[in-house]
C-alpha cells in the first residue's frame, strides 16, 4: 500500500519542502562535510568488526524476557504540568546497559550507563500506548523526539526516548559531535541501542501500556525496525526517512562526503582477510535471527571480478559500477601519460610533452588514490550490508502496523531503499512526503505524527488475527 500525503493539491508546506528538497540536503552536506567544518566519520579506520556476532547474540533472545533483563528500572519523576492541552508528567531513568561481554567492553565508559525519558498522560486511564523513539544521526538531546511525540498525548500515546550510546551524556570525551572514530563504533552503537530498547519495551509491556510502538528518524528508523523484528510480541513500527541499510547513506547518499576514506583505504588490503572472515562468520546464524546468509566475494585487486551481497540487485550494480568507473579513470590517465612521454622523445624539453607527462603522473597518482578509496567504499558497503540490513531480520509479527515514511527528494536515503524494506514487510504501508531529508524533518512533523498514530491504531487489527 502506497500513499502520498497532500493529495493532488500541494499544501504550502509541501511546496516549500519540495522547493528546498534535495538541494537543501546537498547544500547542508557540502557546508558541513565537504568543507570539513567537522571531522569525518571513521577517521581511525575499521576497528574490531568482530564486536558484533549475530550467531552468538541470537542465543541471548531464545527465551523472553532474556535472563539478563532482570534489573528493575527505577524511574524518577522530573516534572508535571500541562503540555499540548493534556495534564502530563515526565520521568527519567538511568540504568546499566544490559549489554555484556565483548559489546560492553567495546563501549566507552561514558556509554555504559543508559538514559531514557518518558512523557505520559498523568491520568492512567488516558494511557493508551507507549512509543519508543530512537535517535537519528546527530540527535544528542531529548527535545526533537519529545517535540515530535508530545502532541500525541492528545491521543493517549506516551513518548519514551532513549539516549543513544556515543551521543549526549553518553558521548566519549574524545569524540567530536557525532563523528564516530571507527566503523566498529557504529556497529557497537546499533547493537547496544537494540538491546537497551528491548529492555525498555519489556518494562513498558509489563506496566499499564496496552500497546507498544517503535519509531525512529533516519538511523533511528533502522534501529527501530530491528527492535520491532526482534520483539516477540505485537509492536507497531513507524520509520521516518529511514533506509533499508546504513550503506545507503554512507556509500550512496550525502553522508559519503562525511566519511574519512583515507584511513579506511590505507588498511583495506591488510585488513581484507580479517574483514571477510568476520563477515562470513556473522553471516552464519543458526536460530532464525538472520533470514539469509551473505556470501561475500573476495576483492583482491581493482581488476578482480567484484560482486557485492546479492539480495538486492542494486548492490551488485553499485559494486560493478564503482570498480569499472575507477579502473577506466586510471587507464585513461595512464594512456595519456604514455602519449605525452612518447611525444617528447627527441625534442627540446621546453616544447616536448614531458611537462604534460609529469602533470599526468600527478593526476595518475591522484586517481590511483581515488581507486583505493573506491575499494574502501565497496568494502564498507559490504560491511554495512552485512550488519545493518534490516531485511536480514525476520519481519515484525504485525507488519500491518508498520508505516514507512519516505521523502520524495531525499539525498541521504533513496526512495528505492524505503521500498526495499516495504517489500520485505508484506502488509506494511509506504507513505511519501514532499521534500528532502532536512526539509521534511523540519516541515513534515504533522505527517510523521499521523503515521505514528495510525500504526498504533492498527495494532487492534493485529490482535484480532
Amino acid at each position: 500500500m502506497v500513499k502520498l500525503f497532500g493529495g493532488q493539491q500541494l499544501h504550502l508546506i509541501d511546496q516549500i519542502a519540495l522547493l528546498a528538497g534535495r538541494k537543501l540536503d546537498l547544500v547542508y552536506a557540502s557546508l558541513v562535510h565537504q568543507l570539513r567544518l567537522s571531522p569525518g566519520f571513521f577517521r581511525q579506520g575499521w576497528g574490531d568488526l568482530g564486536v558484533v556476532d549475530f550467531e552468538e547474540d541470537a542465543k541471548l533472545f531464545q527465551s523472553w524476557p532474556p535472563p539478563h533483563f532482570d534489573q528493575q528500572l527505577k524511574w524518577q519523576k522530573r516534572q508535571e504540568g500541562q503540555s499540548w492541552g493534556v495534564e502530563c508528567e515526565t520521568y527519567e531513568v538511568s540504568f546499566r546497559t544490559p549489554c555484556h561481554g565483548r559489546v560492553y567492553d567495546a563501549l566507552p565508559p561514558e556509554s555504559r550507563i543508559a538514559n531514557a525519558r518518558l512523557l505520559q498522560p498523568k491520568d492512567p486511564q488516558q494511557r493508551k500506548a507507549c512509543v519508543l523513539h530512537l535517535a537519528g544521526t546527530g540527535d544528542h538531546t531529548w527535545h526533537r523526539r519529545l517535540n515530535l511525540g508530545g502532541p500525541l498525548l492528545q491521543q493517549g500515546i506516551a513518548t519514551m526516548v532513549l539516549e543513544s550510546p556515543f551521543y549526549g551524556a553518553r558521548k566519549p570525551h574524545y569524540q567530536f559531535a557525532s563523528q564516530l572514530h571507527r566503523v566498529s563504533d557504529l556497529l557497537t552503537l546499533g547493537r547496544s541501542t537494540i538491546e537497551e530498547s528491548l529492555c525498555l519495551l519489556d518494562w513498558a509491556g509489563q506496566h499499564e501500556f496496552a500497546r507498544l510502538g517503535m519509531c525512529g528518524f533516519s538511523m533511528g528508523g533502522v534501529h527501530a525496525s530491528m527492535v520491532a523484528s526482534l520483539y516477540p510480541g505485537d509492536v507497531a513500527c513507524t520509520t521516518l526517512l529511514a533506509p533499508r541499510s546504513a550503506s545507503g547513506a554512507f556509500c550512496h547518499g550525502a553522508l559519503r562526503s562525511a566519511t574519512s576514506w583515507a584511513p579506511l583505504a590505507a588498511v583495506v588490503d591488510e585488513k581484507q582477510q580479517e574483514i571477510e572472515a568476520t563477515l562470513m562468520r556473522s553471516a552464519r546464524s543458526t536460530d532464525g535471527l538472520i533470514e539469509a546468509a551473505r556470501i561475500l566475494s573476495t576483492l583482491n585487486t581493482a581488476s578482480a571480478e567484484s560482486q557485492s551481497p546479492a539480495s538486492h540487485p542494486s548492490n551488485a550494480a553499485f559494486a560493478q559500477g564503482i570498480v569499472h568507473s575507477a579502473q577506466q579513470r586510471v587507464q585513461d590517465s595512464s594512456d595519456r601519460q604514455q602519449q605525452h612521454v612518447e611525444a617528447g622523445v627527441g625534442s627540446d624539453r621546453k616544447n616536448s610533452g614531458i611537462d604534460a607527462a609529469e602533470k599526468e603522473l600527478g593526476e595518475l597518482w591522484r586517481l590511483r588514490r581515488g581507486l583505493a578509496e573506491d575499494q574502501a567504499c565497496l568494502r564498507l558497503h559490504q560491511v554495512l550490508e552485512t550488519y545493518t540490513d534490516v531485511t536480514r531480520f525476520h519481519p515484525p509479527r504485525c507488519t500491518k502496523a508498520a508505516v514507512l515514511v519516505g521523502a520524495t527528494d531525499d539525498a541521504y536515503v533513496s526512495p528505492q531503499s524505503v521500498q526495499e524494506l516495504a517489500a520485505h514487510w508484506p502488509g506494511s504501508e509506504v507513505r511519501w512526503v514532499k521534500g528532502g531529508h532536512v526539509s521534511a524533518f523540519l516541515l513534515q512533523q504533522p505527517a510523521f505524527r499521523r503515521a505514528i498514530n495510525d500504526s498504533i491504531n492498527r495494532l487492534e487489527d493485529c490482535s484480532t488475527l
